[in-house]
């Protein structure tokens, strides 16, 4: 077995010790977040847990060895919504998020242009 093969999500993650944070969905939340090949769109009403879904679909795919925090863009519109995320995040992984990329879309702009702006 690759090391790469060692680190992927088995097909079926439910029950699985190393995943305790998929309990805590229902069955439509638990799909998305194991979907860890490619896009997933979640449409539902407020209140419903796409939040939830999105924040342990990223702890998810940290945690099962599919990507490095480095390489994961997380953007929101809100304030709060950027801190919420965080939060979420760094508790599933019970591990700081700071200096991640996740955050308002302004401030993931800033960021970018910051790094790779001239300054005049």
């Amino acid at each position: 077995m690759s090391d790469s093969a060692a680190t992927q999500a088995p097909a079926t993650c439910e029950g699985d010790p190393r995943y305790p944070y998929l309990a805590a969905l229902n069955e439509a939340q638990r799909e998305a977040v194991s979907a860890l090949d490619g896009p997933v769109l979640v449409l539902a009403g407020a209140g419903t847990g796409k939040t939830r879904v999105l924040t342990t679909r990223l702890a998810h795919l940290i945690v099962t060895g599919r990507a490095h925090p480095g390489q994961v863009l997380a953007v929101t519109f809100t304030n709060k919504a950027a801190r919420e995320m965080k939060d979420r995040v760094a508790e599933l992984l019970d591990r700081p998020v700071e200096g991640w990329w996740l955050g308002t879309f302004h401030a993931m702009a800033e960021r970018i242009l910051r790094a790779l702006g001239k300054v005049q």
